[in-house]
Order: structure tokens, then sequence, then C-alpha cells
């Protein structure tokens, strides 16, 4: 056992969980970073001592608990010292994990759950007929509507109310789909995001186990590594979605081409994309010349299909 540490606001008593509190009864002593936190009292109540946090606490301690601001930079320092941390009812890969995520998850957790119950009383029958009637095929325009406005909310620099907005209207996609699923009993939204956070953790063992990195170019080759793995693709162009934008489905596929040796620096693309614009125009002249901007995008760090969507715009601005 270790020091317990509980991030935990004067108002966010409320979603406590029980194990938790459990947890800290079973503590001889549970200290306060703030000493008139509600949650003091309750446990003085039944026993247990409790007083206000000590500038420094031996975060190996096994007799004790913290309990402390969420934003607290004790929190991250406590759990590197070898603290346990808990977020509620969450099961986080480690104390660090949890030390991280404590400004949020406690509200994400609520928010979350009032959101998936307006999304399932939407979809039963006492919620709405047009809800009832869409399907995942349906829903589709939809999802590609909301990822645009997205991506149009960041290219305009509007990175606050309105970026919040739409990535909330995205999320009702995500949420929407889920619900369907679960109506058929196939998977649910819980599914979902176990199955996100379990590829996250294996993806970053650099991260979460003893794997040693030099930096993020590295990164990406192990992600693509293991993610051809966990795929066990027969071919190393498998799954790249036919419906990608071609900008985005020729970068992808360089991307993965890379994991078999190529690789054109900025010389060599910019070569390679003048002299097939040098010759006669035709599509597949034009299609070469494409492909080579996007090989000189990926030498340079940058996003061709973010790049051609700034440079429209600019267009429209100057000439509508």
């Amino acid at each position: 056992m270790a020091l317990l540490v509980v991030p935990l606001a004067p108002e966010d008593v409320g979603v406590l969980s029980l194990h938790e509190f459990d947890l800290l009864l079973a503590r001889s002593h549970v200290f306060f970073e703030d000493p008139t936190h509600p949650l003091s009292d309750r446990l003085r109540a039944d026993g247990v001592t409790t007083g206000g946090l000590t500038d420094y606490i031996d975060g190996t301690r096994d007799d004790a608990a913290v309990v402390v601001d969420p934003r607290s930079p004790r929190l991250l320092e406590l759990a590197r010292a070898g603290a346990q941390v808990t977020n509620g009812a969450i099961d986080a890969p480690d104390a660090l994990t949890a030390a991280h995520g404590a400004k949020v998850a406690r509200r994400a957790g609520a928010s979350l759950q009032r959101f998936v119950g307006i999304m399932a009383r939407l979809r039963s029958d006492d919620g709405c007929p047009w809800d009832r009637e869409q399907t995942h095929k349906s829903l589709q325009v939809h999802l590609i509507e909301e990822a645009h406005e997205v991506l149009d909310a960041i290219d305009r620099g509007e990175l606050n109310e309105e970026l919040e907005e739409e990535l909330g209207d995205l999320l009702l996609q995500v949420a929407f789909h889920s619900q369907l699923a679960l109506d058929d009993e196939r998977f649910d939204i819980a599914g979902v995001a176990d199955a996100i956070s379990g590829k996250l953790v294996h993806r970053h063992p650099h991260v979460f186990g003893d794997v040693s990195v030099s930096g993020a170019s590295e990164v990406v080759r192990n992600w693509e590594a293991i993610k051809a793995k966990e795929k066990t693709r027969a071919d190393v162009f498998d799954d790249i979605p036919a419906g990608l934008p071609a900008l985005l489905m020729a970068y992808k596929t360089q991307k993965r081409a890379a994991g078999l040796g190529f690789e054109a620096d900025a010389s060599s693309a910019r070569e390679r994309a003048t002299e097939v614009l040098a010759g006669e125009v035709s599509e597949q002249g034009l299609g070469d010349a494409l492909f080579w901007v996007v090989a000189l995008a990926r030498s340079a760090g940058v996003d061709p299909e973010g790049a051609l969507r700034s440079a429209t715009r600019r267009f429209r601005e100057n000439y509508g």
C-alpha cells in the first residue's frame, strides 16, 4: 500500500464514489489541503482523524490519505512520489494518469452520464420519432458534415465557444451510433471508450511501459508497427478508407509506405513534382504532380489537406 490521494474539490463532494469513501475510512489519518473541506467533518464523525496538510508528506505512508484540489501542484508531486491516486470509479492505468486527468475526470463523468441518458431517452419509445427512425446509414452524412464543421472552425481560428459547440455536435454522432448499437445489443458507448483507452495504452509503450524513444518520429514508427501487428494486414495499404479525400489518401498511403522504406525528402519531392508539371498537361501528369506535392508537404510536416483548405479560403476572401 501507499499514501492514498483523492483529488476532490469541495463542491464535488456529491460525486465522491462509495469505493473512495471506504478507502478513506480505512485510513487512520486523512489530511486536507483545504481544512474547511466538507468531507473532513463527515470523516471525523466516522472516527477518522483529520487535519490540515503540511508542506510535505511521505508518498509511501500507507496509514494516511490526502484530499487535494484536482488542480493542485501537490497532486502530481505525490503521484510521482509513489502515492495511489483515485478518480471516482475510474480505473486509470496508473497514478500519474489519474493525477493528470483529475482536473476534468469527475466533471466529465457526470456530464457524459447526463448526455448518454438524454441520447437513450431520445431513442426510446418515450423519445423522438425522428431519432428512432435513424440508422447507421442515414447518419453518415451528418457525421461527415459535423467533422467538416469542426475543421472549418479550426481553420477560421474560432477556437473557443464555436469549436466547443462543433465538437459537441461531433460527439453527438459518436453517441448516436453507439446508442443504435446498444439498441441492437451489439456494443455501447462504454465499450467504445474502453476500446480506444486500451488502444492508446497499448500503442504508447514509451509512456505506459518500459520502451524508450528518441523522439516523435520514432513514436510514429512504433505506432505503425504495433498497429500493423494488431490489424494483421495482408497488405500494408489495407484499411485505408476508399472514401478519403484524395490528398489525405495520398498522405496516408505515403505514411504507410514509409514503413517499407519509402521516404522522399523536400528536394527530391520538389524535383519530381516540377519534372511532371514541365510535361504535357494530363490527368495522369497532374495526379503524379499532386502526389509528389503531398510528399513535399510530408517532408515539411505540413498537412496537405489543411493547407489546401486554407489556400482556398484565402482565395475566396480575396475574390469574394
